[in-house]
């Protein structure tokens, strides 16, 4: 399962390319932004059963912390770190009563379709990057500590021009000798996101001073005044 979502996220980002870009303006959607929700980690031995909620581990408190920049027409780099506690309730690895605590750190590039779509509520996005995940537990099958492909996808509601929901799920490929067995883990997360815009105003051969601060307002559309309408308005009395 998850070498089938590598492969599709893997050539998502050439068909993309090969296509031309649209968006409803030019300004970019954000610079800066960050989150923190709940990491939910996937990994009980069995990957042909994608939605055993039962055996997937997670925490009561945030256990995820996110930032994104963002480069250009819908390409951004996003860092972020989850965490986990196994308990002993749950499967690890096909192995029961195993108890200590997972942490991952990944890197991921991240295409957006935000642009695409006109700028409205849904923002869904693929990643794709590389990590490190922390293994600290009684788990004999998995190292305590090994090097990760990740590929995925996710997506953003957002409520207004600053805040958002954000959903995404990941697969993570263990670099280890056992390619494609153990080691390999599904990582899911919800939580909320808050994005910064860049605002800053300039003359024409002046140095720009950027900005950043939250802008909660909805952008208003602005229709250009008719020829006739000017002229009367400088030259006509009442």
């Amino acid at each position: 399962m998850i070498s089938r979502i590598f492969l599709v996220t893997l050539l998502a980002p050439a068909l993309l390319l090969g296509q031309a870009y649209k968006t409803v303006n030019n300004a970019n959607p954000y610079k800066i932004m960050f989150g923190t929700g709940w990491s939910i980690w996937d990994n009980d031995g069995n990957p042909g059963d994608i939605a055993a909620f039962d055996q997937m581990h997670a925490e009561i408190f945030p256990s995820r912390l996110m930032a994104d920049y963002y480069f250009y027409k819908g390409w951004s780099a996003e860092l972020a770190l989850g965490f986990v506690r196994y308990k002993g309730l749950r499967m690890v690895n096909d192995q029961a009563n195993v108890k200590g605590f997972g942490f991952s750190t990944d890197v991921n590039l991240k295409y957006s379709f935000y642009s695409l779509l006109g700028k409205g509520l849904l923002d869904p996005y693929i990643i794709m990057g590389a990590g490190g995940t922390l293994h600290q537990c009684n788990d004999t099958l998995v190292p305590s500590f090994f090097p990760t492909l990740n590929v995925g996808a996710g997506i953003n509601f957002w409520f207004n021009n600053a805040f958002g929901i954000q959903l995404q799920s990941a697969g993570k490929i263990g670099l280890t000798s056992d390619f494609f067995g153990k080691p390999d883990y599904l990582q899911h997360s919800i939580g909320v996101v808050v994005r910064l815009e860049t605002v800053g105003e300039s003359k024409e051969g002046e140095f720009k001073k950027e900005k950043l601060k939250l802008n909660t307002k909805k952008k208003r559309i602005k229709t250009p005044r008719s020829k006739e309408g000017k002229k009367k308005g400088k030259g006509d009395d009442a």
